[in-house]
């Protein structure tokens, strides 16, 4: 067949389908039908100083395990004591460069954020439920955090506070977070 001809009839059979549904919506009563809340999430590209970080610590990135922690007194318990310890361990220092390293003694907010993901799996937290997740601090700096997604909810491990909070409850707007696999990330 022709493909001018071919074009044609496929472009008409689209206007024809276009125009015969358009009725029959007309009488759908949209009351009887649920609606969703329809969550998009967005690839997003791993941060260049991860993918380096990762080429040297293939062991520190891999996913795997649950997507999510099963919650209890005990992982609560963990969860707070990992984020208070490397909290306490690392120096606060910014990077004139960025690079991301594991138990440092001095580095920025990445560096604690890799150094508690690698504690808690050492603790038997699943890989896969550690989410390295970008935000912005209420001054407006850019500013990472670790997220556990659990059973009871998602609770965030951050180096400006030892307090471990729910997401919800941290104030935090996810930008860009790592999926269950840290090579692969979504825009918040």
């Amino acid at each position: 067949m022709n493909i001018k001809l071919s074009a044609a009839l496929t472009g008409l059979t689209m206007v024809v389908s276009a125009f015969s549904t358009t009725g029959a919506s007309a009488y759908i009563d949209s009351t009887k039908f649920a609606t969703f809340d329809l969550v998009q999430q967005t690839a997003a590209i791993a941060p260049l100083s991860m993918r380096y970080f990762c080429a040297e610590h293939k062991s520190e990135c891999a996913g795997g395990g649950s997507s999510q922690a099963t919650m209890s007194p005990d992982l609560m318990a963990v969860i707070k004591q990992v984020n208070i310890h490397v909290n306490r361990s690392i120096r606060p220092e910014r990077d004139t460069i960025d690079t991301w390293e594991l138990n440092p003694l001095s580095g920025d907010c990445e560096d604690y954020v890799l150094t508690k993901r690698s504690v808690l799996v050492r603790q038997g937290v699943p890989a896969g439920a550690l989410r390295i997740a970008y935000t912005h601090t209420r001054r407006g700096e850019p500013h990472a955090v670790l997220v556990v997604y659990t059973s009871e909810g998602d609770f965030v491990l951050d180096n400006l506070t030892n307090s471990v909070k729910s997401l919800r409850s941290s104030g935090y707007k996810i930008r860009s977070m790592s999926s269950s696999n840290p090579g692969e990330w979504v825009a918040g």
